[in-house]
């Protein structure tokens, strides 16, 4: 039996919680486009999911529009995902599985 990869019971006290990030336009080849990125590197709320990974021997890897990462999969690594509400402000979504 393969260990489950939805954690969504340990870390769904996170979703909803708002995380600042900075949207920032950068033009090449006359294209503009934007990026994105943690308005703080320190931000509370991920600081608190990546103690709470570690605390169930797990690490924490943050995902958000526009984030480049790699494809290894890995049981021991929460993946959270941010994205842009309807409000117009960034939350952690109730997505949270391994790999």
């Amino acid at each position: 039996m393969s260990p489950k990869r939805d954690v969504s019971d340990l870390f769904n006290k996170f979703a909803g919680r708002e995380v600042p990030m900075k949207e920032e336009p950068f033009t090449i080849r006359g294209k503009t486009y934007t990026q994105v990125r943690l308005a703080n590197d320190k931000d509370p709320t991920v600081e608190e999911m990546r103690d709470e990974a570690k605390s169930h021997g797990l690490s924490l890897r943050v995902w958000w529009p526009g984030t480049a990462g790699t494809a290894d999969f890995r049981m021991d690594r929460v993946n959270a995902h941010i994205e842009k509400a309807a409000d117009g402000k960034w939350r952690v979504t109730n997505r949270f599985d391994l790999g």
